[in-house]
């Protein structure tokens, strides 16, 4: 930042962020791969078994599209975590900052961004179809049937594709600088030797002379301040004047992620930029999740307030029963079949509605934090949006692993179909239990290909055989349109 006596820069952030950022720095290499890794192995387990035919759904397929999403963001991650923050000190900085990684970084920049906000935008998609399912069981399975949901997930892909990846291709770019050590391998400076940033660098020294001379009195710090700041995150070093040719012992020839010509030089596609982010990826799905799970949360309250009325008997003003052709009259009870159907539904709301909580507790800070850098400059962003993109980084990452945790916990159908195939086979004889629930997965199985293969004018007038009817009675239930999982 500029200093001096002419230094008019808004202080944001203080020193406890700079602490903060200095301390957990050491330890974000460490958590991060751990989360990834045991985020890696969740998400290949959340595919697996949302796939099994027993658990084909609208919801699950949703589901399955934001794991692979989720699963892509964690294996990408890994070696980006290991080689900026686990390797730092033990790497050369020439091979710490060689041409081949900078250009993992810009790939690192644009895939990550992409895949992210593709899992966002899929969860919206989630908050959507369960308050269909909820507040409109009718139109259930006209507006999000398998068909709809698949154009839904591809066009989300290919959107989020074609929106995100233009703008960060073109803000950034790949330029080589010359850092200057000292003895003890300390950077003393870092020369730009890439042609654009120097003509860049000239141009604008060229404009500070002409305001200084034209107004001796006016501040150029706004001037300085972008020519010192306009570095990426990956490369927040300002320039620094050339130092005595004593104190340098060795060049290295390093190349950094930076920003691009046409960045430099339009200060609106940088802001534009931002405002994608924070505003298209972050705010707008945080808003819809906000409204769409409060919308949740109140048709379930509305659900249970309807089933409990319908389930309980009435009762006349005066105390006596409601006479119909002289016989007591008492409103007519649910089977336990619709009951639990209904129950199953709330369960499914509820463990999605956590999803949802989740994913606002964990994105909606980023998106504050973006639209504050596009408001308030580059000195929001170097004092505090840099010194808190760590902890931001983990927040998403621990957001893209932890589905499975929820799955697990609130998902029936999802333990027992995760238990069916992968508890080890030695155990179905020490767990009669079990073997009853894989006889009734098969059976579900067997059902849903003999009713997919036997004609519809046959199926009206001939019955399923009784053994699969009775065998499959205990899953079909759970793995309706409505239910899902």
């Amino acid at each position: 930042m500029a200093g001096g006596s002419n230094d008019t820069t808004p202080l944001y952030c203080g020193t406890g962020t700079d602490n903060f950022h200095t301390s957990y720095k050491n330890m974000h290499g460490y958590v991060s791969l751990v989360v990834c890794i045991l985020g890696t192995i969740a998400n290949t387990l959340n595919i697996i078994v949302l796939t099994r035919r027993e658990m084909r759904s609208p919801t699950n397929a949703i589901l399955t599209g934001l794991a692979v999403a989720d699963l892509a963001v964690m294996l990408e991650y890994i070696p980006y975590t290991v080689h900026d923050y686990i390797l730092k000190d033990s790497l050369p900085r020439e091979q710490k900052l060689s041409y081949g990684w900078a250009c993992f970084i810009k790939f690192h920049s644009i895939f990550a961004q992409v895949l992210h906000t593709i899992s966002i935008w899929l969860t919206v998609t989630l908050a959507v179809w369960r308050y269909i399912a909820v507040g409109h069981p009718q139109k259930n399975r006209v507006w999000c049937g398998m068909r709809t949901t698949i154009i839904t997930i591809t066009t989300a892909y290919v959107v989020c594709v074609l929106v995100v990846s233009p703008s960060l291709y073109l803000i950034t770019a790949i330029a080589e600088f010359m850092d200057q050590m000292d003895v003890e391998g300390n950077l003393i400076s870092s020369i730009p030797m890439s042609q654009y940033v120097i003509d860049y660098r000239n141009e604008m020294q060229a404009k500070m002379s002409v305001a200084v001379n034209a107004t001796p009195t006016s501040p150029t710090a706004n001037v300085t301040q972008w020519l010192n700041m306009s570095v990426l995150a990956t490369s927040p070093m300002p320039p620094t004047p050339v130092p005595p040719a004593s104190l340098v012992v060795r060049n290295v020839t390093v190349y950094r992620l930076y920003h691009s010509d046409l960045a430099l030089h339009n200060t609106s596609l940088q802001t534009a930029t931002f405002l994608i982010y924070s505003v298209l990826i972050k705010l707008i799905p945080c808003i819809a999740l906000t409204i769409l799970s409060v919308r949740l949360i109140m048709a379930l309250l509305e659900a249970k307030r309807r089933r409990k009325k319908l389930t309980s008997k009435p009762a006349a003003s005066n105390g006596t029963k409601t006479l119909v052709n002289g016989k007591s009259a008492e409103r007519p009870r649910k089977n336990s079949k619709t009951l639990e159907k209904e129950k199953q539904t709330d369960r499914t709301t509820r463990m999605l509605l956590a999803v949802l909580l989740l994913f606002l507790i964990t994105e909606f800070p980023q998106g504050i934090l973006g639209l504050l850098n596009s408001v308030l400059g580059n000195e929001f962003l170097m004092q505090c949006y840099l010194r808190l993109s760590d902890l931001m980084d983990v927040l998403a990452l621990i957001n893209s692993s932890i589905n499975f945790i929820l799955y697990c916990s609130m998902s029936k159908q999802f333990r027992s179909t995760f238990t069916l195939l992968f508890r080890p086979k030695f155990l179905d004889k020490w767990l009669p239990v079990a073997q009853d629930e894989l006889a009734a997965s098969r059976a579900d199985g067997l059902q849903r290909s003999v009713v997919a293969a036997v004609p519809d004018k046959y199926q009206s007038t001939h019955k399923q055989p009784q053994v699969v009817t009775l065998a499959a009675t205990t899953t079909t239930n759970n793995a309706t349109e409505v239910t899902n999982l």
